[in-house]
């Protein structure tokens, strides 16, 4: 179901649309975060084994890989509120699915299918979410959108668990899921109402993806590391980590609070690290994050035998999944040559991360248990580590701006220039420059159309006042 206004120019959103969003985003967080934990623990109760659970989770990469590849003049394209709807619709549906089903393969099938809505959800609201801000506050955009979302996401695991102890063994896993079917429904109608009314002057469409700009060591680098933070959530907070508790014998509520204490760092590192990015760079937050990330994980693989250390365990891998979620997504912008293409690139390295972290974590469970896939993981975190620290700052550097002199500054420069002039030349020259200062600041703003024809305007002041379009 396509907006039929796609295909028309782009509407003006109102000062009250940010608010509106992050009101829906948070809403579909709660929806999309009930089961999320909880998934891999279903698929263990209806017969499956820990290493199917874990491919199970990672399933729903499929999906988002197709929508994303062949989406890419699709998704950011279609109408915002038709995006939102949708994606919070396919998403219940798979959610009843498995609510209604006694086969660990029904899950996998419903996850798949979980996966579209996924796909239109965070493509979608990504670019809206980038769309609705300046461009030298992208990487807060980016982290708020992902904190309000998962901010909803983290009464999941706590919720999840309560409801699911309504009922012994896998029917309360069941429970949960029909709950969640209802929630996602619920976010359906309210997309449909307070969703911003965005829609795009190009009409959406399928196909492979062309132009996204990947090109040189240092983008394919951070693009890597988008994938480490893909396959961190999936293999490590949505199954390893639910595994570790279950076979420590945690019950599902115990299960759930300590679940809910790694969402809560987990957002709380998404809204505050976005916009540290902005303001003292993307690699010091980063690496920061993967050598916490290698000490914690290692520290769940090895020490942790207990339900409070592993609550304590849990809460410090919140941070390093938040971080390796934002802080990739606003290197790939600052690399690449649009913020359209960035996210289709971002898109597209998330998807096969998500799937690499399943296999990934399924193949150690396999080799050697859950402890021996969360040391692996723990190399992996180093290893991300040391590709950032190869990949360098990426954030550009802000060009200072020279205040306004003073009227008597501007008599020493013009002295200094051995410009004489009567002090009334002086200050029509001052008067002149101050005139004129705005427009030459907005001209230093301008982006310049280096790679596209550009009608030659009458006059440069003509082109300035339209803001940069001819």
């Amino acid at each position: 179901m396509i907006d039929t206004a796609a295909a028309r120019p782009a509407v003006v959103l109102g000062p009250g649309s940010r608010h509106r969003f992050h009101l829906v985003v948070l809403v579909a967080g709660v929806g999309f975060g009930l089961t999320a934990p909880f998934t891999a623990l279903l698929v263990v109760g209806l017969g499956g084994s820990p290493s199917w659970a874990a491919y199970v989770v990672s399933s729903m990469g499929l999906s988002l890989l197709l929508m994303d590849f062949l989406g890419t003049r699709f998704v950011p394209r279609v109408s915002s509120r038709t995006a939102l709807t949708v994606s919070l619709l396919v998403f219940g549906i798979g959610c009843v699915f498995s609510a209604v089903t006694t086969s660990w393969e029904v899950v996998g099938l419903a996850r798949v299918l979980q996966g579209f809505g996924t796909a239109l959800f965070m493509g979608g609201g990504i670019a809206l979410a980038v769309r609705l801000v300046g461009e030298h506050t992208r990487g807060r955009a980016i982290g708020t959108f992902n904190a309000f979302w998962f901010l909803g996401v983290a009464t999941g695991p706590l919720g999840g668990g309560l409801i699911a102890a309504a009922a012994p063994g896998p029917d309360g896993l069941r429970l949960l899921f029909g709950v969640c079917g209802a929630v996602n429904l619920a976010g359906a109608v309210a997309a449909w109402f307070f969703a911003p009314r965005w829609v795009s002057a190009d009409r959406p469409r399928f196909g492979l993806p062309a132009g996204l700009g990947v090109r040189g060591r240092r983008m394919w680098s951070v693009l890597v590391l988008t994938g480490i933070g893909q396959a961190v959530r999936s293999g490590l907070a949505l199954t390893l980590v639910p595994l570790l508790g279950a076979r420590l014998g945690m019950g599902w509520v115990a299960l759930g609070f300590a679940l809910f204490a790694l969402s809560v760092t987990d957002v709380a590192t998404m809204h505050f690290g976005g916009g540290l990015s902005d303001r003292y760079g993307r690699l010091l937050p980063l690496a920061a994050a993967l050598a916490w990330g290698t000490v914690a994980v290692t520290a769940l693989a090895t020490v942790v035998r207990g339900p409070v250390a592993f609550t304590f365990g849990a809460l410090a891998t919140g941070v390093t999944v938040g971080a390796t979620w934002v802080v990739p997504a606003a290197m790939t912008i600052d690399l690449a040559e649009t913020p359209e293409t960035a996210l289709a690139a971002y898109r597209i390295a998330c998807d096969i991360g998500m799937l690499a972290g399943g296999v990934f974590a399924g193949a150690g469970i396999a080799i050697g248990g859950v402890h021996t896939a969360l040391a692996a993981t723990a190399a992996l975190l180093f290893g991300g580590l040391l590709l950032t620290l190869t990949v360098r700052e990426t954030l550009p550097a802000k060009e200072k701006l020279v205040p306004m002199p003073a009227p008597e500054e501007f008599t020493v420069f013009a002295a200094n220039s051995d410009i004489v002039l009567t002090p009334d030349r002086l200050a029509q020259a001052y008067d002149t420059h101050a005139h004129y200062r705005p427009y030459l600041e907005r001209l230093r703003q301008l982006p310049l159309p280096f790679t596209g024809a550009v009608a030659e305007p009458a006059t440069a002041l003509a082109w300035i006042a339209k803001g940069g379009n001819a």
